[in-house]
């Protein structure tokens, strides 16, 4: 099998970008091979003036996404993850205080938090980073593709008592 083809497989049925090294494992190639298979690839689906395109992020990651000029014709096809409130309220939370540490959301949650938290992580919404004895909790750019907010847009600051509110409903 032809290890672009595989890559070209792999991102159309990945929900989420993939990083070279992950790409090399599932290509069966060397690092630097995948790299220049990926680079080939993408220049190729410029090439094709298609719908779709490989995009490599600023992260290193990629993925193939479907032209800007083509969503608003299709963007409501795309599979949507419903998330229940509990997640919904405390990745509300993480976005109105990012960077906030872990052990503040459990104070405000409670204990069932933690796995809040990692189920976030584990669909790409948040991510954490070490902070002493605690992680600091940051939505990711998936968070802004899902809820279709400008990259780096910062949420509108709510009073304390509108987030407190919010939250406890």
């Amino acid at each position: 099998m032809n290890p672009k083809h595989i890559a070209e497989a792999a991102l159309f049925m990945s929900t989420e970008p993939l990083s070279a090294t992950r790409l090399s494992k599932i290509m069966g190639v060397h690092l630097a091979d995948a790299m220049a298979a990926m680079d080939e690839l993408r220049s190729e689906f410029n090439s094709r003036n298609s719908s779709l395109e490989i995009v490599k992020t600023a992260e290193g990651l990629y993925r193939m996404q479907v032209r800007q000029e083509f969503l608003p014709k299709v963007k409501d096809l795309a599979v949507s993850v419903d998330l229940p409130k509990a997640l919904i309220r405390t990745l509300s939370l993480i976005a109105f205080k990012q960077p906030i540490k872990q052990s503040d959301v459990v104070k405000l949650r409670g204990n069932k938090a933690y796995e809040q938290i990692d189920e976030l992580e584990q669909q790409g919404f948040i991510k954490k980073s070490k902070k002493g004895h605690t992680f600091l909790l940051e939505t990711t750019r998936k968070f802004e593709e899902y809820f279709q907010l400008p990259g780096n847009q910062q949420l509108e600051k709510k009073s304390s008592t509108e987030k407190h509110n919010f939250l406890n409903k």
